[in-house]
């Protein structure tokens, strides 16, 4: 029998340069190909609408324009247009800048408000007690209700003859009907009615986080603290609360990000009046863009709200990044 032998003492496989077979098992592979599909998708879902929309808040594009491509056009072709609308939001819109302030003082007022109802609430749930099963349930039953249907009950709620005003009148001796506030249609009473609204809301995601947090430190020093006769005040100022940082950052990083897109409560109860008292930002990016239809304008605006909210996200991340360098 004779075999076949290449003149060059090596096989046809072996060759160099030879173009190999594709394995998608290899290791090298897996991870490209199985990731691949996921970025593309991410392409055309995030980054495409995101880099059109800030191309297009550079213009002064709107609908009844017609071509939003001409338009974008102008970003490369007329650069005196380039970031007028940024410039206009920061310097002559005082309504921008009022409505970015309000959503601050809303935000900071429901988060304080929320982080100390919510450690209050956790503390006690630390301790048995009869009921705790059923009262736990209770209080995160809120946070599972739909935003629409929390403003929509709260409207209600703060009606002029509705039940809190009737809870007031029989405190206050006032008879139903007369020396009731105007929760809805005066400014001060308005605003803090979101408040009191925002914090219902979203008071057991703290509490549920706080409680978490902990039931996490560990028990030995808890233990040594009460060997050695310290009180419980002392105990949860000097042990429990440091321990605590970290969770607390989470929660008022996770809660920021959400009160600052506060939309359907304020909608439902005061659409953002009387006047502009209770206009968040995201009320008014609303009115700009679906009513005014000043797209381009309120795509400016959405951009400065999102570098404003990563700068202050990132403020807030510090201390988490500090404990993690030492802890290495």
């Amino acid at each position: 029998m004779s075999s076949y032998q290449s003149t060059s003492g090596t096989s046809p496989a072996a060759k160099p340069g030879r173009f190999r077979r594709f394995d998608p098992n290899s290791k090298v592979l897996i991870g490209p190909l199985l990731i691949t599909p996921i970025q593309i998708l991410l392409m055309v879902l995030l980054v495409f609408p995101f880099m059109l929309e800030f191309f297009v808040s550079l213009t002064e594009w709107q609908p009844i324009y017609g071509d939003i491509w001409t338009a974008l056009g102008q970003v490369f072709t007329e650069p005196i247009y380039q970031g007028i609308n940024y410039n206009y939001l920061v310097t002559d819109e005082p309504r921008y800048l009022s409505a970015l302030g309000r959503t601050l003082s809303i935000s900071v007022l429901s988060l304080c408000c929320e982080f100390l109802l919510g450690l209050g609430m956790a503390t006690i749930f630390l301790k048995s007690f009869i009921g705790k099963r059923v009262f736990f349930t209770a209080l995160l039953t809120p946070m599972m209700i739909m935003p629409v249907v929390v403003g929509y009950t709260w409207y209600m709620l703060f009606q002029y003859n509705g039940p809190i005003n009737q809870v007031i009148g029989w405190i206050s001796g006032y008879p139903a009907g007369s020396g009731g506030v105007e929760w809805l249609n005066s400014s001060t009473p308005a605003f803090f009615a979101v408040v009191v609204t925002e914090v219902w809301h979203w008071t057991p995601l703290f509490f549920l986080i706080l409680l978490s947090g902990l039931n996490s430190i560990p028990a030995n020093p808890l233990r040594a603290a009460t060997v050695l006769g310290a009180s419980n005040s002392k105990i949860f100022w000097t042990i429990m609360l440091p321990n605590m940082k970290g969770v607390i950052i989470i929660a008022f990083v996770i809660r920021g990000m959400e009160v600052i897109k506060l939309f359907d409560e304020v909608v439902l109860l005061t659409k953002g009046g009387p006047g502009t008292s209770t206009e968040t930002i995201s009320v008014y990016l609303y009115k700009l863009a679906f009513l005014d239809f000043r797209i381009a304008y309120a795509g400016a605006a959405a951009f400065i709200v999102l570098i404003i909210t990563v700068v202050l996200i990132n403020l807030m991340l510090k201390p988490i990044r500090y404990q993690l360098l030492e802890a290495r």
